[in-house]
């Protein structure tokens, strides 16, 4: 298992606003999903990719920089949780 990163990437002439999560083992695109608030969005589209992927485990993610980070703990239950990186502190 890899760590993964979202990013936002914001509407265009030609395509709405849509999140990439991406890892060493793959990467996928969803479009934006309003009903959710954006740590949730970010959450729905690391798990997506873990569930492309076929990995296992408990991921933790934070915000830096704008992106947001996955790492797994470990465990047999993927389940994706989001906090950001200044409320940790």
């Amino acid at each position: 298992m890899q760590a993964i990163r979202t990013r936002y990437h914001g509407a265009t002439l030609t395509q709405g606003a849509r999140i990439t999560a991406r890892s060493s083992g793959g990467s996928l695109t969803l479009p934006r999903d309003y009903s959710l608030d954006v740590d949730q969005d970010h959450a729905r589209a690391a798990q997506a990719l873990v569930d492309r992927l076929g990995w296992s485990g408990v991921y933790h993610g934070g915000c830096f920089g704008g992106d947001y980070y996955w790492v797994c703990e470990s465990g047999w239950t993927p389940t994706v949780e989001a906090t950001h990186a200044s409320e940790a502190a």
